[in-house]
């Protein structure tokens, strides 16, 4: 094959990639579809001042987390029943498990690695005050 019209299937080869790509949102046959953690949670107990505004699309998520006037802003994806935010140098990342109402923190990395073993309620309302 001549070196342009090699060139030219390589670019029409280029120019069709986006359609072999998978989605982002596409999961592996048999994977468990992404549990649905979109809304308002609400710290419990030692995280009563902390709030966790979450909006989900499929696997990816973004949010607030909050505590007093003190917001950060957290990103990850969702498998199964697991949530896991990036790692912020400053903040840490979270590993959230959903069981019903609750996201459980079973994993963290900087900071927020302290908040294992705490959990956040779905909030019954548009707040966690009340």
């Amino acid at each position: 094959m001549r070196a342009g019209a090699a060139a030219t299937l390589l670019l029409a080869m280029l120019a069709l990639a986006p359609a072999w790509a998978a989605p982002d949102d596409e999961r592996a046959p048999g994977a468990p579809a992404p549990a649905q953690v979109a809304g308002l949670w609400c710290g419990t107990g030692p995280l009563h001042e902390f709030s966790l505004e979450i909006a989900q699309s499929a696997e990816a998520v973004e949010g607030k987390l909050r505590r007093k006037q003190r917001e950060r802003l957290v990103s990850g994806r969702v498998a199964g029943n697991t949530v896991v935010t990036e790692t912020h140098q400053k903040v840490g990342g979270l590993v959230l498990e959903a069981v019903g109402d609750q996201l459980h923190v079973t994993g963290g990395s900087g900071p927020l690695a302290l908040l294992r073993g705490q959990a956040f309620a779905r909030a019954r309302g548009d707040s966690c005050t009340g």
